[in-house]
């Protein structure tokens, strides 16, 4: 299935977490940093033990909504706003769209994590793979690389890297929520991404679940479609209480997304 083809329908959300699949990227970053990753997920765990972000935390669910809608449901640590860095504050470098869109193209995922100031994840099999030519258009704007900012108060940001491994292409999305996303929406339930395949027909969706070695959880969701001699993948897992979208394409899709999933450096939260 091509990426093109998938629709993400996003109702009762923020219009900033609205957007359209799409695929393709690399990253070339520093040292890997386990060590740092494992201390972050400690300390976000000791912080959140007895508030209701701990029981999110801990994984990604599916859910079912209304008129065929799936979502993306918790996973979550609100990152402190404190934490991040003076120039995503001043939102150097950010260009607003037409729409209103905050994006910056950034070079790769350590920039955008340095721009963040934050860890996102650690995937050395990412970080040895290259960049997609064209990489992720979001409203307007393509970079292999982006980060989109959800509002000037930094509520919540989303980074965009788009890989290729073999004939697969792959998109991965790490969506980072600040203290600030809940305390402007005290009601939020934590659904940050949906999905909406009816208007494909012949769409079949099924779901599994995948753990990896080192203890990482992950849903999954098979596209396949009468049209397409493969299917395609998207797997949400929580990274430090990152929600993390990876989408393949193309080539053997599900084999790479098990190496994506196989790689990443985690560190149980608690």
């Amino acid at each position: 299935m091509k990426k093109e083809d998938v629709l993400n329908l996003m109702t009762n959300l923020p219009p900033d977490l609205i957007e359209e699949a799409d695929l393709d990227a690399p990253a070339k970053r520093h040292l890997p940093k386990l060590a740092r990753a494992g201390l972050i997920a400690a300390c976000l765990c000791l912080a959140l033990i007895g508030t209701a972000a701990a029981v999110h935390y801990m994984g990604v669910s599916i859910v079912d909504g209304d008129n065929g809608v799936i979502y993306l449901q918790g996973g979550v640590a609100y990152y402190p706003y404190d934490s991040l860095s003076e120039q995503v504050k001043a939102l150097e470098g950010v260009r607003k769209t037409a729409s209103g869109r905050l994006i910056r193209a950034v070079p790769s995922w350590q920039a955008a994590e340095d721009f963040i100031g934050v860890n996102l994840m650690d995937n050395p099999l990412l970080d040895a793979s290259p960049a997609t030519r064209f990489g992720h258009i979001y409203d307007g704007v393509g970079s292999p690389f982006m980060v989109i900012l959800s509002d000037p108060e930094l509520s919540s940001a989303r980074v965009y890297g788009c890989y290729e491994i073999g004939e697969a292409n792959i998109l991965v999305e790490a969506n980072l929520f600040t203290d600030r996303q809940a305390a402007l929406q005290e009601d939020w339930d934590e659904r940050f991404q949906g999905y909406d395949f009816s208007h494909i027909e012949g769409m079949q969706v099924s779901q599994d679940t995948y753990t990896a070695p080192s203890g990482l959880e992950a849903q999954i969701l098979e596209l396949t479609r009468p049209d397409e001699d493969g299917a395609s993948y998207k797997a949400a897992c929580s990274l430090n209480g990152i929600p993390t979208i990876i989408s393949v394409d193309d080539g053997d899709a599900r084999a790479v997304l098990l190496q994506v999933l196989d790689a990443f450096e985690y560190t149980p939260a608690c």
